[in-house]
């Protein structure tokens, strides 16, 4: 990471794994990882190789930490960094459902609207829980909404009268539309057609831009769209335990220094400290190594 950039996420030494009938199995094991602030960071990886699951760390969904002494999880909220690790294991629901609120956003492929709200009741609501009134936030709904491609759309129409790509476009602008530190999205494009998602994520790059500071963490299978808008790309490697002498063979996923790749500042090329692609190149690594 360049010494100029602002550390937004520090981990190291860190395990996740999740309780499979009292066995407690690791999924993904991060020894080495510094997201910077206002930046777009894209995760990817084959399926199963634990990009959901460094979502639910870093967005404090679920605890799937296993910690040791060595361990580090942190924060940087302005001067104060903040131990995530100690946070957890305080168990406060209160204390992590305030530290989401203040500075978390989410957002799915599942779009979990209210359905018997209306389309701009369900954009506004997020925005409204911050303390903004009801006209304002109705005003900045009807502007992201024709930057979707859904200007059409009146206040009176409700969300489950909406096509389903409507609806992944509706979940996109509810979630985009309230201030936030970091914006996480798990294949928030997966159901849109390729220039739907492009006005997507333009729609957030703009949004990023505005907020100064604010980062957007993405999860995506799609490598253009990452290529594309990324600032940072973090490929998960998979690394396979056991042997064939009788040990069942395990695959986790790993997060290290190299699996960190920057884009250059007139996006033609991406390197990791010891590996350089250019644009296309790299792009066609990531399909590669996911198709592995």
């Amino acid at each position: 990471m360049d010494n100029k950039m602002e550390k937004l996420f520090e981990i190291s030494n860190l395990q996740c794994s999740y309780d499979k009938r009292g066995y407690r199995r690791i999924v993904l094991d991060i020894k080495h990882l510094i997201i910077p602030k206002g930046k777009k960071v894209f995760i990817v990886g084959e399926s199963g190789i634990g990009k959901s699951t460094i979502l639910e760390v870093l967005g404090l969904m679920n605890n799937t930490i296993v910690s040791n002494d060595e361990s580090s999880f942190v924060f940087y909220d302005g001067e104060r960094p903040v131990d995530l690790i100690s946070m957890w294991k305080r168990n406060d629901d209160s204390e992590l459902s305030d530290f989401r609120r203040r500075h978390f956003n989410f957002i799915f492929q599942s779009t979990n609207l209210m359905r018997n709200f209306t389309a701009y009741e369900n954009i506004s609501i997020t925005r409204m829980l911050q303390g903004y009134d009801c006209k304002s936030s109705f005003q900045k709904a009807s502007q992201v909404l024709k930057d979707l491609g859904l200007g059409h759309i009146d206040e009176s129409r409700m969300a489950q009268e909406l096509s389903g790509g409507q609806r992944q476009r509706l979940a996109f602008a509810r979630a985009v539309i309230p201030d936030f530190t970091v914006l996480f999205g798990d294949e928030p494009t997966g159901n849109l057609d390729s220039d739907n998602a492009v006005n997507a994520m333009r729609l957030l790059s703009d949004k990023l831009e505005g907020l100064k500071g604010s980062s957007a963490i993405i999860v995506t299978h799609d490598m253009h769209l990452a290529t594309s808008f990324a600032d940072i790309v973090v490929k998960i490697k998979k690394v396979s335990t056991g042997s064939a002498k009788g040990d069942e063979i395990r695959s986790h996923g790993m997060i290290d220094q190299d699996c960190e790749f920057t884009v250059t500042p007139d996006r033609c090329h991406w390197n990791n400290g010891s590996r350089s692609f250019s644009t296309e190149e790299f792009e066609k690594f990531l399909k590669h190594e996911e198709n592995e």
